[in-house]
């Protein structure tokens, strides 16, 4: 592949990540904040979407460095990139699983609500974060035990990671999204059926759920289905690195959507971030204007089965 093109992409990339970072960082920090200051949206599920936005904004940072890479042109081998980053694939490692914690979570709260109410808050999160941690651990542990001084053209997850440590991490990540899907999946038709018989605040849940794991699994499942893909139509060399790098588009969009998804679906969340940062007159003219007044189709987060607010 053409050294110009090769530059145009790189460019493009760089210029992706750091457009990305400043949204995604926005929303991920403004979710923590708002949880921290706001105890009614407090819960157990929101505990969980606070771990995967620590996750995102790891991710997102370390994808700035890369950018800078990517500018200046330099490349490094496997055994400098990878180290160098091995706390990011740590945390996009988790952060996949973790996104599959969130829909086991509400499966929990559907069928054995009884246990979801008698488990405190910070037991359960811990509890639930027990296997990404697991997962993320295990793959960084294999990168490392397999790492070599091949030179490496982008430092990124899937091409720092020695390419059978690659083949696992995407194909592990592919069979977890589909773990996800099919479990939504079931929690939709299960929904479906029991129509209004379901409890308000559950179903406001699975309503506000829905959107983050559509974004999620089809923006996650294009970035480590595609890596995957690359290799398995016999792509190799420089055609490899480019299609692979350009699935960081994907990733970028999964670390940065789940905060906009919330201000979309649930009242609450506008209700709290427009108060939060009501010193700015822009957003005071927002809320002056009674935006905040025209509740959506779905209105909270907030599980009200929690039996601690702690």
């Amino acid at each position: 592949m053409g050294s110009v093109v090769e530059m145009i992409n790189q460019i493009f990339i760089a210029t992706e990540i750091v457009l990305f970072n400043v949204f995604g960082l926005f929303g991920n920090i403004n979710f923590l904040c708002l949880t921290y200051l706001k105890p009614g949206l407090r819960s157990k599920s929101s505990y969980i979407q606070c771990a995967l936005s620590v996750s995102h904004i790891f991710c997102l940072l370390f994808e700035l460095p890369n950018a800078g890479l990517l500018f200046t042109g330099i490349q490094l081998k496997r055994n400098v990139c990878f180290p160098a980053i091995s706390l990011y694939i740590f945390f996009i490692c988790a952060q996949a699983v973790i996104m599959l914690m969130l829909v086991v979570d509400l499966f929990i709260i559907v069928f054995f609500t009884t246990m979801y109410r008698r488990i405190d808050n910070i037991t359960y999160t811990i509890l639930m974060l027990f296997v990404p941690f697991v997962y993320a651990a295990f793959t960084v542990g294999w990168g490392f035990v397999m790492m070599d001084d091949e030179l490496v053209i982008f430092c990124n997850p899937p091409i720092s990671l020695h390419p059978i440590v690659s083949r696992w991490w995407s194909m592990s990540n592919v069979a977890l999204n589909s773990v996800t899907l099919c479990l939504f999946l079931f929690l939709m038709i299960f929904f479906h059926w029991r129509g209004k018989k379901q409890k308000s605040d559950t179903r406001k849940l699975m309503k506000r759920l829905k959107v983050s794991v559509v974004v999620f699994v089809f923006s996650w499942y294009m970035c480590t289905l595609g890596v995957d893909m690359f290799v398995a139509i016999g792509l190799t060399g420089s055609v490899l690195v480019f299609f692979q790098s350009n699935m960081v588009f994907f990733a970028l969009l999964c670390y940065t959507q789940p905060f906009y998804v919330m201000l979309w679906r649930s009242s609450e969340y506008r209700i709290a971030f427009v108060e939060m940062w009501s010193f700015l007159n822009c957003v005071k003219n927002v809320k002056s204007k009674g935006w905040l007044d025209r509740t959506t189709r779905v209105a909270t987060v907030v599980s009200t089965m929690d039996s601690s607010k702690q």
